[in-house]
């Protein structure tokens, strides 16, 4: 292994291997990436790295290209592998896995003389920023010396509810992931089970939980208990401009009139995904209270009306609605408690005042991943301690430059700490899905490659000489 790098991706997701991809791609004079995963695998992360054939992706097929510039490049791929594959087809998403894996050793194959990508395994547990250098220190491990270090961690685990639990969340009875390994293992077939949330990480759990023979009854509740809508062919729209500043309700009422005029030849589909490439701007233009007021009312409906299933899984949860094995509540949880044998959730159905009681053998919290950066994992708690980084305003992520380069305490940008990905969302809102990574990477690769040749230019410097290796 050695010492030093030029570029250190910290994390080996969909994001890190796209900017890593797009590094080695684009790099022409000699260039050391490292590329860190605590798992050991790059490539699919946690989003694609499941074995589900159920599990699909939530874009189609001809939507899912790594490259801005090659938009079918992934139903190249899968062509390969699955023949007859449409570009409006939904592929399983451990399909998507192997891709971000064959695109990352392509790159690697295919890079400059002198680019090279050193695959390391490992926790990182502190960045510490040392005048135009980082220093990133491993799980009783080495520290590695880089010119520029980039956040790639992805999405936190989801967060407990703040209700009385009675013990339950330190109990075997509680899964706080449904992607954490072996976590299904524990629900018995017949067993009846609470999911906390109705989103899409809900409808991946009740697929994993049929897939596995699971026969018991399947509640899953959240606040406004809407389910995520399914992908229909719609026609392609115009995004009408808004007039600036845009504030929450003149939007709202845009793309209502909109979808009015939409259902007469199509529906809403093609007006949301219309907005799709517009968001980040829009997000931009809006004032802090009016994020604030959008993420109080509106989140709920957006996310489903702008992530959406594909149909296959949509006709899965419709069959299992009709047969009653899957009820879904419009409800809060008001507590937990652990009674023999399983657990008493009490819970407050939307619009009315009484309390109801539901009895199951699991609770799984399906609400996504931790919205609030404080809480997130402990390398970034490090960093805003330290001064380094700084939430954004809303503490959804953290604070960048249009860029990705990380603001620090005093908001100021910094030349060797960077980020893409959803430690974003506070910035763009959209930022979680290949569409918009995929633009990140291409752009912030660039960035550092543009930054590289100019220091070399400056200074006349070389990488950073080659150490001998660790012991």
């Amino acid at each position: 292994m050695e010492r030093r790098w030029d570029v250190v991706v910290v994390g080996g997701g969909a994001s890190g291997t796209l900017l890593a991809a797009q590094l080695l791609r684009g790099a022409r004079e000699p260039l050391r990436v490292a590329l860190l995963e605590r798992t050991g695998r790059v490539g699919p992360g946690l989003a694609y790295s499941t074995e589900s054939p159920s599990h699909l992706l939530n874009v189609p097929a001809g939507r899912m290209s790594a490259f801005p510039d090659d938009p079918e490049h992934f139903l190249r791929w899968l062509r390969r592998v699955e023949p007859g594959t449409g570009p409006g087809d939904f592929a399983q998403r451990r399909r998507y896995g192997q891709y971000l894996e064959d695109v990352l050793h392509e790159a690697r194959r295919d890079a400059a003389p002198g680019v090279d990508l050193e695959l390391l395994s490992g926790e990182v547990v502190s960045i510490a920023q040392e005048g135009d250098s980082v220093r990133v220190a491993l799980e009783g491990g080495p520290v590695l010396e880089a010119r520029t270090a980039v956040l790639a961690v992805g999405n936190a685990l989801p967060s407990d509810l703040s209700v009385e639990d009675g013990g339950l969340y330190a109990s075997p009875r509680y899964i706080r992931s449904p992607w954490l390994e072996g976590s299904l293992e524990r629900v018995g077939p017949q067993d009846a089970v609470l999911l906390v949330g109705t989103g899409l990480t809900m409808v991946d759990t009740v697929l994993s939980l049929v897939e596995r023979g699971h026969q018991g009854r399947i509640h899953a509740l959240s606040r406004h208990g809407l389910l995520p809508h399914v992908h229909r062919p719609a026609a392609a729209r115009t995004f009408v401009e808004l007039r600036e500043p845009p504030r929450i309700r003149s939007l709202l009422r845009t793309l209502r009139q909109e979808a009015r005029f939409a259902r007469e030849d199509d529906d809403w589909r093609g007006v949301v995904d219309a907005l799709r490439p517009h968001t980040a701007s829009l997000w931009r233009g809006l004032s802090e209270p009016e994020r604030r007021r959008f993420l109080r009312h509106l989140r709920s409906f957006w996310e489903v009306h702008r992530h959406r299933m594909a149909p296959a899984v949509g006709e899965v949860l419709e069959r299992l609605q009709r047969a009653g094995v899957l009820s879904i509540h419009a409800a809060r949880v008001r507590s937990f408690r652990p009674v023999d044998p399983g657990v008493e959730v009490r819970f407050r159905r939307r619009g009315l005042v009484h309390e109801d009681t539901l009895l199951v053998q699991h609770v799984i919290n399906c609400t996504g991943p931790d919205g609030t950066i404080a809480r997130a994992h402990p390398l970034l708690r490090g960093l805003l301690a330290s001064g380094h980084v700084r939430a954004d305003a809303l503490g959804l992520g953290l604070a960048t430059d249009p860029g990705g380069a990380l603001l620090d305490a005093e908001g100021e940008p910094s030349s060797v700490l960077f980020t893409l990905g959803p430690l974003r969302r506070g910035e763009l809102w959209e930022t979680t899905a290949i569409p918009e990574i995929r633009m990140q990477a291409l752009a912030l690769a660039r960035r550092l490659l543009e930054q590289r040749a100019s220091s070399s230019r400056s200074r006349d410097t070389g990488p950073f000489p080659l150490p001998p290796p660790f012991p």
